[in-house]
């Protein structure tokens, strides 16, 4: 990319200009050195990095009764919450699209009211009305499952109303001929949605679908807020029993996230990658397909000519 290409937006800087950047960046790089060293002075002088608290973390006995089950809690809520949004998504979002005007707008009205709720309150909103009447008695009796409903609902409710919107936005970005071939040839609305236009915004928009997944799963950590037994739950309850390891249980908890959240992000880019190639046209020998398509006729009018002519 030339840097004519990459200073569309802003008018590229000067000397003073560049000799400014550099200073800012400088000081701005030491702020935050002394900041982090003064973070440290502070942790350190507070036992943060002693080998004690440390090695009450990572206890062997603490390992698969903190810290396994606060993961294995974490994972199930993503995964059931993962597939309630992603049903939920696919369903709002085809009323979105639809034909009737009364089920675009029950769908729009879906959308903009829970997203503008707090995840939060989703999730407390079913738990407020168990306590009160028990409708999840009759359908659970083991506690843990409650709680991971409750979770659960509020996951779906909230992301399958972010993921109906991604793929509407994936919907209406196709062009409109592909949904008018398929009328063309005889197909209903309903088959054409079904087998042009859905596996092609799905297709399209798959990066944007994964990456709110991601958001999916670290949201899991408001579970704590009505005691599911999730990492940050589990890492809080650690820390009340032994004070002196709270904020190490908290740092690893972050680490966790980081980590599981990074390295889905990674798959999502690759997956992003492999989509694009998919999309572009093929080469063959460096140049595009569409040059050897539209170099056909010319040939073909070059045989005739040639036969004409014998």
């Amino acid at each position: 990319m030339s840097k004519q290409e990459t200073s569309v937006l802003f008018d590229a800087l000067g000397p003073k200009g560049k000799q400014r950047a550099r200073i800012v960046s400088v000081v701005a790089g030491l702020l935050i050195a002394a900041f982090v060293t003064y973070a440290v002075i502070i942790l350190s002088s507070n036992e943060f990095f002693s080998a004690e608290a440390w090695n009450t973390v990572f206890d062997a006995q603490l390992f698969e009764t903190i810290w396994v089950k606060g993961l294995l809690g974490t994972l199930r809520a993503a995964f059931f919450g993962c597939i309630g949004a992603l049903v939920i998504g696919v369903i709002v979002g085809m009323g979105r699209v639809s034909r009737f005007k009364f089920i675009r707008a029950i769908s729009a009205v879906y959308v903009q009211f829970f997203r503008s709720i707090p995840l939060l309150l989703l999730i407390w909103i079913p738990y407020a009305i168990n306590l009160y009447y028990g409708y999840m008695d009759a359908l659970f009796t083991d506690e843990i499952w409650q709680l991971t409903s409750f979770v659960v609902i509020g996951l779906s409710i909230y992301n399958g109303a972010v993921l109906a919107e991604i793929l509407r936005s994936g919907i209406n970005a196709l062009p409109p001929g592909q949904a008018m071939a398929g009328h063309a040839v005889g197909l209903r609305h309903g088959q054409v949605m079904r087998s042009i236009v859905m596996p092609q915004a799905i297709r399209n928009m798959l990066p944007a679908v994964l990456a709110q997944l991601i958001i999916l799963f670290k949201d899991t950590s408001l579970g704590y807020a009505i005691t599911y037994p999730e990492l940050l739950h589990e890492a809080r309850l650690l820390g009340s029993n032994f004070n002196v390891a709270l904020l190490q249980s908290l740092f690893t908890v972050a680490f966790v996230y980081f980590i599981i959240a990074y390295t889905a992000g990674k798959l999502v880019n690759v997956v992003d990658r492999k989509m694009s190639r998919k999309t572009a046209g093929k080469t063959v020998g460096g140049t595009d397909d569409t040059a050897g398509l539209a170099a056909l006729p010319i040939a073909a009018a070059s045989d005739a000519d040639g036969g004409g002519n014998n």
